[in-house]
């Protein structure tokens, strides 16, 4: 299944300025989201004010993901990327300016909100259909392997200096932090310099899918067909599905459940991140074959740590599951951009990825309203086991029932030279 990786470097001119630009972009995302979260308080608008903002964080990248996914050429995807840090920008400039000039009323907040989220549904399928462009097919899991494992880290600490400065100053002035750093992350895009390859017959291929509307149900169609897709899009469902009583009840659990303080929900969040972060160097390093089954392996073994996290309120076992669960993540994510980039058809990446990416990410609301409710029945570590089970269950039956998880690195490229003439 794993062979060590080729010594052959992926650090170079376009992926330095893409690594380095997505550094910054999250640094930006971090500062951008903690910053008006605390506005939101800060300014009187409360529960309602910040269960709006996580709300408009999610939808909208979710479901406008598939609508410009089918605008998006080989040739532009970086201008995608560029703009999308630019619009950014500007709302993170505008919201402080009218905060300072009086005018900050909550709809006014949110409509920027759901446009800074919006954003989000060009950036991420550009930046996932852009890596095979600029890296060489041996160095795709790599490649994705970095960015997944530099990303935990760079949350966590951007969350960490963020906070200091909400200590300092207020969070209009922290707000302008995140512009530079959105408008230095657009720039960097800028300097990465590819031609896109097509051969004759993918070329004649993509002429013929038509219009806009015809790309847009292209999208749906290749997930749907896609005898490793589909199963991948649907095991994605209940993940995420399980993994939202986590999101939304871990902070009460460790407050009631474990009688924890703040600090030992910091400490849960580090230790995840850790954990992502080691898997993800560990990817960096091992050539993986079967991308299937580590997929759905990851997904299973991250059920397994809800479960014992919820069932268990002895403290040491707990960071264990937080630090597995972490590992997971980096072991799930890393496999589904791997398979997305190897087994389509360049040009239908970025429809590919907002499809299932809308598939999976409304089911994390929709899981959160159900969990929510549960938990006031039941308690928030048997909700958190509950969805434990429903990821391991779910596991199991993809890994017994569909070929995602006998699929190898040969059967991806089948599929992809399949999908070019659908």
């Amino acid at each position: 299944m794993v062979n060590l990786i080729e010594s052959d470097s992926i650090w170079k001119r376009n992926f330095n300025y893409l690594f380095f630009s997505r550094i910054v972009k999250i640094s930006g995302d971090m500062f951008a989201f903690n910053s008006i979260l605390w506005f939101l308080i800060y300014d009187g608008k409360g529960a309602i004010g910040t269960a709006l903002l996580i709300a408009v964080t999610f939808l909208p990248e979710a479901v406008l993901a598939p609508v410009t996914g089918p605008f998006m050429k080989q040739n532009t995807l970086k201008f995608w990327m560029y703009f999308s840090d630019l619009t950014r920008a500007a709302i993170v400039l505008i919201i402080p300016l009218c905060h300072f000039a009086g005018f900050s009323p909550l709809w006014f907040v949110m409509t920027l909100m759901i446009v800074h989220s919006a954003t989000g549904a060009a950036y991420n399928p550009a930046s996932i259909a852009l890596i095979p462009q600029i890296v060489n097919e041996q160095g795709i899991q790599k490649a994705n392997a970095v960015l997944q494992s530099s990303a935990q880290i760079v949350r966590l600490g951007a969350v960490t200096l963020c906070g200091a400065f909400l200590t300092f100053i207020s969070p209009s002035y922290t707000m302008l932090i995140a512009l530079v750093l959105y408008l230095v992350s657009g720039f960097l895009v800028l300097f990465i310099k590819y031609t896109a390859v097509e051969s004759q017959s993918e070329s004649a291929a993509v002429k013929q899918r038509g219009t806009y509307i015809g790309r847009l149900k292209r999208g749906f169609t290749l997930v749907r067909r896609h005898q490793i897709l589909y199963p991948l899009a649907i095991y994605c469902i209940f993940m995420n599905f399980a993994a939202a009583p986590w999101e939304a009840l871990s902070a009460v659990y460790v407050a009631e459940d474990l009688n924890g303080q703040p600090i030992v929900y910091s400490l849960l969040k580090a230790t995840t991140a850790a954990g992502a972060f080691l898997l993800g160097f560990v990817l960096a390093k091992v050539k993986v074959n079967r991308y299937g089954l580590l997929f759905v392996t990851a997904g299973i073994i991250e059920g397994f740590a809800f479960f014992i996290t919820g069932m268990n309120t002895f403290l040491p076992l707990v960071f264990l599951a937080a630090f597995t669960f972490g590992a997971a993540v980096s072991a799930v994510n890393v496999p589904e951009y791997t398979i997305i980039q190897t087994s389509v058809d360049s040009e239908d990446q970025p429809q590919v990825y907002a499809v299932i990416h809308m598939i999976s990410n409304i089911s994390i609301p929709a899981g959160a309203v159900v969990c929510g409710y549960a938990a006031n029945a039941f308690g928030s570590g048997t909700v958190i086991a509950v969805g434990g089970v429903v990821e391991i269950i779910a596991g199991i039956g993809i890994l017994l029932f569909t070929k995602l998880a006998k699929a190898e690195r040969s059967d991806l490229i089948k599929e992809r030279e399949a999908s070019v003439h659908l």
